[in-house]
């Protein structure tokens, strides 16, 4: 990110709150949205625009197991599911994967492994039983992944804008540099 747009980035997500839970939270987001939300609604949009489908999905279960060694304001990291889609809470003795599962935790795991197997097998995780997940389309539908299931539209739609925002920005700084450059050429 240039360095021009570093103070309406500051603005954006830090605002003027001195408390430092906020700003830490605040923080946080920047660098989850900069890092994943921001890269992946960019790959999306390249899927869609091509026609193929898509699906996404925001994983927001915060597990157990994170109870004793993870702070509270720690919600669900990027990479939480992966246990759950391949069957953790079944898992046992030298190769356990959670010390601590919940019966809805293990729910959500059949659940998980449900989509991803459908998915593997014909390209849609849609099947009996599960809550449809919409294809990424133009209403940016997705699912919200959690001990229950729903779906919803618009992920972080006013940090998305703002992103995109910025992006255009950006791109529009460095075409009137480069017609700088090429006239005095």
């Amino acid at each position: 990110v240039p360095s021009e747009f570093l103070p309406m980035i500051v603005d954006e997500y830090l605002g003027n709150t001195d408390d430092p839970a906020e700003l830490r939270d605040q923080f946080l987001d920047l660098l989850g949205d900069l890092a994943v939300v921001i890269p992946s609604i960019r790959a999306l949009n390249y899927h869609k625009e091509s026609g193929a489908p898509a699906y996404f999905f925001e994983y927001q279960h915060r597990p157990t197991s994170y109870r004793d060694n993870k702070p509270e304001y720690v919600k669900a990291d990027h990479g939480d599911e992966v246990g759950f889609v391949f069957g953790g809470p079944y898992l046992a003795g030298d190769i356990q994967l959670r010390s601590e599962v919940t019966e809805e935790e293990k729910k959500l795991s059949r659940t998980l492994m449900k989509y991803w197997a459908n998915f593997a097998r014909n390209g849609n995780p849609n099947g009996e039983g599960l809550v449809e997940w919409p294809s990424y389309n133009l209403n940016e539908e997705y699912l919200e992944i959690n001990l229950t299931q729903k779906k919803a539209r618009k992920l972080k739609e006013k940090k998305v804008d703002f992103w995109r925002k910025v992006m255009l920005e950006n791109t529009n700084n460095k075409r009137m540099e480069n017609k700088k450059v090429n006239s005095e050429l």
